[in-house]
């Protein structure tokens, strides 16, 4: 059949916007989601299905009685693909509207210049397009360090790579000839954990994402709370010690400094140094070189049991979990996900934050919080990048 790709009354893609965001769902549920008439609903729906965009499909109840008939997206029948910049390497993915990968590439980043990071992505994505079979809808979600201005698709600041001020919407849009939505990678990668992976049976989390810094990402009714312009969850840069020393931010004693990688890594040279060599850690390192000595290896030490280790790596997870506490007492979330390099290496970093959670936040709110670790280490990213891309600015009249 030929598609028609009219949809006056938006009525195509408000309902192909309510199964992605929340799921297959019957018909009597679309229409309170969408709030459009039964009617419009069933016209529209069969238009989708004859163009193999939704279908039907049986859901069994949970209490007994005839299987309910819900409504869900067609998997594979169209793509969409966003990127990840994390360690001077984008990931790249080609996803279905569910979130299904289709594809993935690593692009590494030559030079720390956002002009080389952009011009690598751009003529990787170009390439990676005309090998790709299903029909991509033209769009594309990036997500990036630092603080995003999503209202103006700019990097306010990204203190890890240097960059400030960088019109990284325009620069990726203009060279690829896509629409772009940037949004802070680990935000996108809690809105990719909300939507397809460990927070999916939850209407309010909140994703906190641990690794060369800290930010979180807000989930209320499944949607990212953004703030006046995106700067929403900036944990890392809460002030955890008032006297302590001095962040990149120019605030000082910010959680940023206590309990990420690099803090990690800088208490275990601070303690070696100082001649605690009671530790595997004394000698386990590239060369001898403390320099060289990676979060990643002391935290395995510390879940192989190296008191050191473990020492540093509670001390780090300590603030944390005063900060997942306020973040509780605040919001009032359902669940929270832990994402990023460190909880997805260290049991030990996420068994002391949440123990220290639910002791510092108050009973009444956190008795009945689920406190789980991301399951889309490598591409949630990348889907949560598009899938925000989409929320903003898709119209079924993209489809081709």
């Amino acid at each position: 059949m030929i598609m028609n790709k009219s949809d006056q009354k938006g009525s195509k893609t408000s309902i192909i916007q309510a199964l992605r965001m929340h799921g297959a769902m019957p018909r009597v549920n679309l229409t309170k989601v969408t709030e459009l008439s039964r009617a419009t609903i069933s016209s529209t729906i069969s238009e989708l299905i004859a163009c193999n965009l939704v279908k039907e499909t049986e859901k069994t109840p949970s209490t007994g009685g005839r299987p309910a008939i819900s409504l869900e997206l067609v998997p594979g029948s169209q793509a969409v693909i966003g990127a990840d910049l994390d360690n001077q390497v984008w990931t790249l993915g080609v996803f279905d509207l569910l979130g299904n990968v289709l594809q993935v590439t690593k692009i590494p980043v030559s030079s720390s210049r956002p002009e080389t990071a952009v011009h690598e992505l751009v003529e990787q994505t170009k390439a990676f397009i005309k090998t790709f079979d299903t029909n991509v809808i033209p769009m594309f979600g990036i997500g990036v360090p630092g603080l995003v201005d999503t209202t103006r698709g700019t990097i306010r600041s990204a203190s890890d790579l240097g960059w400030s001020n960088v019109v990284i919407e325009e620069m990726v849009s203009s060279a690829l000839g896509w629409p772009t939505v940037a949004i802070n990678r680990h935000r996108a990668r809690g809105l990719a954990e909300c939507r397809f992976g460990s927070g999916r049976e939850y209407n309010h989390m909140i994703y906190v994402g641990v690794g060369s810094g800290i930010a979180a990402g807000i989930f209320n009714d499944r949607k990212l709370v953004s703030g006046s312009f995106g700067g929403a969850g900036e944990l890392g840069h809460i002030t955890v010690e008032p006297a302590g020393p001095v962040c990149p931010c120019g605030n000082n004693g910010c959680l940023h400094l206590y309990a990420t990688a690099s803090a990690i890594e800088q208490e275990t040279r601070r303690l070696l140094r100082a001649g605690q060599e009671e530790s595997l850690l004394s000698s386990g390192y590239p060369g001898n070189d403390l320099q060289l000595l990676q979060a990643e290896f002391i935290c395995r030490a510390a879940d192989e049991g190296d008191e050191l280790a473990i020492r540093v790596v509670n001390h780090a997870a300590t603030y944390l979990g005063i900060a997942l506490a306020n973040l509780v007492n605040l919001l009032n979330p359902e669940a929270v996900i832990l994402g990023g390099a460190i909880p997805g290496l260290c049991r030990t970093y996420v068994q002391t934050a949440t123990k220290v959670m639910y002791q510092r936040s108050m009973t009444s709110l956190s008795a009945g919080i689920a406190v789980n670790t991301a399951v889309l280490a490598e591409t949630g990213g990348a889907l949560g990048a598009i899938n925000y891309a989409l929320d903003r600015h898709f119209s079924f009249t993209m489809i081709q």
